[in-house]
């Protein structure tokens, strides 16, 4: 698009280069906006708006970066905010600041866990709100990539935290996922992402780890779980 947005984008892929957070690294912060890109062919974007969706998904979680081991319990709360201070430090030291970075910015502090509702009755107007929903959802498919799985997987194995952690997430997943989807490409790629996560997880070797660590009660129920909402999400369409 231009030489501004160019740099932006390369400072955020450096920065994510050196992520200490395995799960949300430099391939984590690509599919983000993967996806982002796919959920923006549904809608009629200005240059400012496309630009801005862009650069949150790439400096959505900069903020990971700022120490090599990232709490699991405290940075879900502060990783926008600091990501968004990051990128407003970076365009104005550089000059690169304009209208679609401070757009970017405040689609970056709307999404924060902690206190991204009050911000984004202050800082969104109706004309915006569904940039946040975009990067919101990309943020959200990513959950069910195999790639990302595999690298939790391990980090389970050694951490009773990301043991729970996986568990929740899961939870989280299946009683939420349908309801927090708020564009309609999303919710289509949500189905493609179920297929192919059901089709992972019953692989033997990725079965047979889950019913170790998990039980075969969890494992089996959550099956089936999964394949409800696949179901449903199919019905819907």
């Amino acid at each position: 698009m231009n030489e501004t947005y160019n740099q932006l984008i390369t400072q955020a892929q450096k920065l994510m280069s050196h992520s200490g957070d395995p799960v949300h690294d430099i391939s984590h912060v690509k599919r983000v906006v993967k996806y982002t890109e796919m959920i923006q062919g549904d809608f009629v974007l200005s240059t400012k708006q496309k630009k801005a969706t862009i650069l949150a998904a790439w400096w959505h979680d900069t903020g990971r970066t700022i120490t090599k081991k990232p709490s699991i319990v405290i940075m879900p709360f502060v990783d926008d905010l600091i990501s968004a201070f990051m990128l407003a430090k970076f365009a104005i030291l550089n000059r690169l600041f304009d209208d679609s970075v401070g757009l970017a910015i405040r689609i970056i502090l709307c999404k924060s866990a902690g206190t991204g509702t009050l911000f984004t009755k202050i800082l969104l107007n109706k004309k915006n709100l569904f940039l946040l929903n975009m990067v919101d959802d990309a943020d959200k498919l990513d959950l069910l990539n195999p790639e990302r799985t595999l690298m939790i997987h391990l980090m389970v194995e050694n951490s009773s935290l990301y043991h729970y952690g996986y568990k929740l997430a899961i939870w989280w997943f299946l009683h939420t996922q349908e309801l927090k989807l708020k564009t309609r490409a999303a919710k289509e790629y949500l189905k493609h992402l179920l297929q192919k996560f059901l089709s992972w997880l019953k692989q033997a070797e990725i079965f047979a780890w889950h019913i170790k660590e998990f039980g075969i009660t969890w494992v089996n129920k959550n099956i089936e779980r999964f394949e409800r909402l696949l179901f449903k999400l199919s019905c819907a369409s």
